[in-house]
């Protein structure tokens, strides 16, 4: 997806984006080699104990969805494997280097940390009853769609709040009015600063594709049925979904129309009742589980 005009946009107007952690940087590095030994990947990870502990903590908790405990980091990558590993501490990395106590409002006072991990277990039970096999993109992805209002609340705190209380005060769509008012949104962000990392291809445009625009059809992604996943999860994770008794329009909108049919073939024949009452048991199953605490 080509989105190189959008970054430059986002950098003329914020600046510098965030650097990428060095631990980050060296699992991406050594992870790309197909053959690398398992060991290797253990001795660098444990150089930093307190991302071991979170890789464990996330592997373990109901959000993910292991069927048994996994107490090292060594069964981790014998279960996991290893890229679904360095897709966990990326998600990890990624949240640490954009969390301080200026995001703490949006984090925790906005929701936005209860509702990304939301979004990232329907991901990953979507694609799982799916059998897209997606090595844990589709977890981390919907943990990290948002991570660009975390990158414009940091870097231009005052016009963003100003934008982010408007549209929150007059019930506006947030994408829509951050376009409006600069120029691009919060996906833009996330998928700018994806990419500058030289992230996974698939997950930067899972990220610049979680809200519907012309301008960004699914189509155009690495991974169109990861993308599609995280929007359709994205949307089920919305406070009134659950509650609705019939299918709800935000699903036959024509916006949504585009993830419905980039699915299709892997729903076989269930039509969109069933589609909805699946993602609706889903999202209640999800709500159930205590919030993951990083």
């Amino acid at each position: 997806m080509a989105i190189g005009s959008k970054i430059d946009k986002v950098v003329a107007r914020i600046g510098d984006l965030p650097a990428m952690p060095d631990i980050l940087a060296k699992v991406m590095e050594i992870t790309e080699d197909p053959g690398v030994a398992v060991s290797d990947v253990i001795s660098l990870i444990e150089q930093d104990p307190s991302l071991t502990a979170k890789l464990l903590k996330v592997s373990n908790s109901s959000y993910y969805g292991m069927r048994q405990v996994v107490g090292t980091l060594k069964l981790a990558l014998v279960i996991l494997g290893v890229k679904e590993v360095r897709n966990i501490v990326l998600g990890i990395s990624v949240l640490d280097t954009l969390r301080d106590a200026t995001t703490d409002r949006l984090l925790n006072g906005e929701g936005l940390w209860k509702h990304s991990t939301q979004v990232a277990s329907l991901s990953k039970k979507l694609g799982t009853h799916l059998e897209l096999s997606l090595q844990g993109e589709d977890f981390i992805a919907g943990l990290l769609h948002d991570i660009g209002k975390l990158v414009l609340w940091k870097q231009i705190q005052d016009d963003y709040i100003e934008v982010y209380n408007h549209a929150k005060e007059n019930e506006l769509v947030l994408h829509e009015l951050e376009y409006e008012e600069l120029g691009f949104d919060h996906a833009d962000a996330a998928s700018a600063v994806a990419v500058s990392w030289g992230l996974p291809e698939s997950l930067s445009d899972a990220l610049y594709a979680h809200h519907a625009r012309a301008d960004r059809p699914l189509s155009d992604s690495k991974d169109p049925k990861l993308s599609a996943v995280i929007r359709v999860a994205n949307l089920a994770a919305k406070d009134d979904f659950a509650a609705e008794d019939a299918v709800p329009e935000s699903m036959l909108s024509c916006n949504e129309a585009e993830a419905w049919d980039i699915l299709s073939d892997s729903y076989s024949e269930e039509s969109i009742e069933e589609r909805f009452l699946l993602l609706k048991t889903f999202v209640q199953e999800v709500r159930r589980s205590p919030v993951l605490s990083l």
